[in-house]
């Protein structure tokens, strides 16, 4: 075999494979809504659309919250809602366990440990606070991730 041909067949090979590679969907899908003025009324229920990367996935969902100092509570309760699943989460915010991101403490919590299915090119939740007082001051952002599971882990 001619040392040539070898080098263009290795060249081909490694070009298709990083062309499959890099061709395939994305694993997860995020998005994150920022609250005016960091107040969350009681009332005002968060709609978060996502796309689905890969409808023939299951995914596990993430809550994302942000907040600043002006958050009083150790606590977060949130109603989280999506076709077919509704759960309400009592979440601790521990100082010591969140990411500092400037003025800013920053949590993520799991919310479906299960996983799902995803039907559809896009999937629709409702988020709203469970809290005793109306409305929150300290709440900047709000925000859902979803990941794909891989190879059955949850």
């Amino acid at each position: 075999m001619d040392l040539r041909n070898h080098k263009f067949i290795t060249a081909l090979l490694y070009g298709s494979i990083s062309l499959i590679i890099s061709c395939s969907s994305p694993a997860a899908s995020q998005i994150q809504l920022n609250l005016p003025d960091g107040v969350w009324d009681k009332y005002n229920m968060l709609e978060l659309k996502l796309p689905i990367p890969d409808t023939t996935a299951t995914y596990n969902s993430y809550l994302d919250v942000r907040i600043t100092a002006q958050y009083s509570y150790s606590y977060l309760s949130v109603i989280v809602a999506r076709p077919g699943y509704r759960d309400t989460l009592w979440v601790t915010l521990d100082r010591d366990r969140a990411i500092r991101s400037g003025f800013f403490l920053d949590y993520r919590f799991p919310v479906d440990t299960t996983g799902f299915l995803a039907y559809g090119s896009s999937s629709s939740w409702c988020v709203s606070h469970n809290m005793p007082q109306k409305t929150l001051n300290g709440v900047a952002t709000i925000g859902l991730l979803i990941k794909k599971q891989r190879n059955g882990q949850r």
